[in-house]
């Protein structure tokens, strides 16, 4: 799975996905499945999803970019999510509607913890945040089956 936080400013865009199989209702970055051809470029889907569900290119984004993987065990499966992140130019308007959800902008000091969101996609957003804008290697997170987070942050230039 892919997911993509936009950002501006103080600002991040995430979307209340409601009525998907995988997860609750919950907040996450625009994205969604990888198609058959994409694993090995997540990147690939990732801006398909994008330009799918909002609209948006990559030309529309400065600094687009891996910035997390995570890995959650889920009883019988492990979960793959590549979280991508870009800087929405100056000069592109924001996206306002989206076809898989409700869009909202937060800022980035936002209490986080008190949103529904899948803990993968907190604890990469939350790290993201505090740690790796705009970027300085690629993060890592794993959930076990308890829930329990561990984020290992990579090294080099990301």
């Amino acid at each position: 799975m892919t997911s993509v936080w936009i950002h501006r400013d103080d600002e991040v865009l995430l979307l209340l996905r409601r009525g998907s199989r995988v997860i609750p209702d919950s907040y996450v970055g625009i994205g969604g499945h990888l198609d058959d051809g994409e694993t090995t470029d997540p990147a690939q889907g990732a801006l398909r999803e994008l330009r799918e569900e909002v609209g948006l290119t990559e030309e529309d984004l400065v600094d687009f970019g891996l910035r997390c993987v995570a890995v959650r065990e889920m009883g019988d499966e492990v979960r793959i999510n590549y979280y991508f992140a870009g800087r929405l130019r100056d000069d592109r308007e924001a996206p306002i509607t989206c076809t898989e959800g409700e869009l909202r902008w937060f800022p980035l000091d936002a209490a986080f913890d008190d949103l529904p969101m899948p803990p993968t996609g907190r604890a990469a957003l939350v790290d993201w945040i505090d740690h790796g804008r705009p970027t300085d290697g690629i993060r890592f997170v794993a959930v076990d089956k308890a829930d329990a987070v561990v984020v290992q942050h990579g090294s080099g230039a990301g």
